[in-house]
């Protein structure tokens, strides 16, 4: 396993073009480092000291840029995605902080109070015609550098706008829907994805006002509309949220969301798809989405369809939890914004990985993990854990994960990415000896 994925990381920037062929090999052995201890300061990264300083000219290289770096895995991914039918452009913003670290410098404002750091944008492309959702790659990233807390050429809604004009998926072979939280609630955003000929499926922020065909808040069109049908769907505990069963009443209805403020005469129509927790428990509050999206909507399959979707909106969290909590990008000594960008180059494509990693034992659970997984962690894994059979995908994925803390209790579900990139590490040490 650990030759496979320090040469996949390798192959991502294998035709990175930094106008230095020396750069360019720099970049594959900083990847295929960073890929086997992406957690790990710099140094314990690197085989020796040699490629320890090779590591940090490179950050610090005026010839490295973030976009280059980049730019191969994120071509590669948009080919793949021309192959499908349907591709979810999943968007959300990263707010990577290093107001602990007061040395480094040229860093933005990232929102909070007094708090400097990196802000990524990120779109991935997930293939949700299988079972599980498929993490296809990193669509596109882009960093934007907010030198005030009041600056003008701040616009998120710009930010969004011009993610969505890069994912530059041929929609004449694939439908592109592009999945977005309460963020991206805003009039010309979900316009803007129109006039691009994608869907868009975002997550309403507030109670807007809407025409049904008369003029309602969304909460009163919705309370005047009889419900499609219930499910019920398992919610994971997390901060404030209890783990349990939710059975979810499902609504939809057709609405005109009229222009902003000063454009009353533009307005555009899209579908209403309503989702609220019917018996939550005692002092929990209740799951209650109000999903506006331009996909048709004419039955309750369509809706529960659209509600599917949204639901992989989660992956990019979880992406974004990989890039800070996976490769510990906030930890890292690189003194200026410039440096922490070259990393961010590589480090986001690492995180896709990781990533993958966990849905290699959902897609293919079944198959032989003698065919996926190389022989000595294979044999690794078997003699640790004491068993002489032979391992399936999911098998063999689960002893990792219980090497990384996962308990494997029947109430537990299938590992997350932490406790089996943990497990994967402690994987790492034992292969290298």
């Amino acid at each position: 396993m650990n030759t496979y994925l320090k040469e996949w990381a390798m192959q991502q920037f294998e035709k990175v073009n930094l106008g230095d062929k020396r750069l360019n090999k720099r970049a594959q052995i900083v990847a295929g480092n960073m890929m086997i201890k992406p957690e790990a300061s710099i140094n314990m990264q690197s085989e020796n000291w040699s490629e320890s300083k090779g590591a940090y000219r490179f950050f610090d290289s005026k010839k490295v840029n973030f976009q280059e770096l980049i730019k191969p895995h994120t071509e590669s991914v948009k080919l793949k995605a021309n192959s499908l039918e349907l591709v979810l452009a999943i968007q959300d913003t990263c707010y990577i902080s290093y107001g602990h670290h007061p040395s480094v410098t040229d860093l933005g404002h990232i929102g909070a109070e007094d708090t400097s750091g990196v802000i990524l944008h990120n779109t991935l492309a997930v293939n949700p015609s299988s079972q599980h959702p498929k993490i296809i790659g990193v669509l596109d990233q882009w960093i934007h550098n907010r030198k005030e807390e009041k600056d003008e050429e701040w616009k998120e809604t710009k930010l969004w706008q011009e993610a969505s004009s890069r994912i530059n998926i041929d929609i004449t072979k694939t439908k592109v829907v592009e999945v977005m939280d309460r963020e991206g609630s805003v009039f010309d955003i979900m316009k803007n994805c129109l006039s691009l000929k994608h869907e868009f499926l975002i997550r309403s922020k507030e109670n807007k006002m809407v025409r049904n065909p008369f003029r309602h808040k969304l909460v009163e069109a919705g309370a005047k509309t009889l419900a499609a049908g219930y499910i019920d769907i398992d919610v994971q505990k997390k901060e404030g949220q209890k783990k349990r069963k939710a059975r979810l009443e499902v609504k939809y209805l057709p609405v005109e969301i009229p222009g902003p403020h000063g454009r009353k005469d533009e307005s555009l129509e899209c579908n209403l798809v309503q989702v609220v927790e019917t018996n939550p428990p005692e002092e929990q509050e209740p799951l209650n989405w109000y999903l506006l999206t331009s996909v048709e909507v004419t039955s309750f399959e369509d809706a529960l369809k659209v509600i599917e979707w949204y639901r992989y909106r989660w992956i990019i969290e979880e992406y974004h939890k990989c890039i800070k909590t996976g490769c510990k990008v906030e930890s890292k000594q690189l003194k200026s914004a410039f440096r922490i960008e070259n990393f961010l180059g590589i480090a986001g494509i690492i995180a896709v990985k990781i990533l993958q990693i966990r849905d290699l034992m959902r897609v293919m659970p079944d198959e032989l993990a003698s065919k996926v997984v190389d022989p000595l962690s294979l044999k690794i894994i078997q003699n640790y854990h004491k068993i002489k059979k032979e391992l399936t995908v999911k098998e063999y994925y689960i002893l990792v994960a219980k090497m990384g803390g996962f308990l494997n209790r029947k109430s537990d579900g299938d590992p997350g990415w932490q406790t089996l990139w943990k497990g994967q590490l402690q994987l790492f040490w034992m292969v290298e000896g």
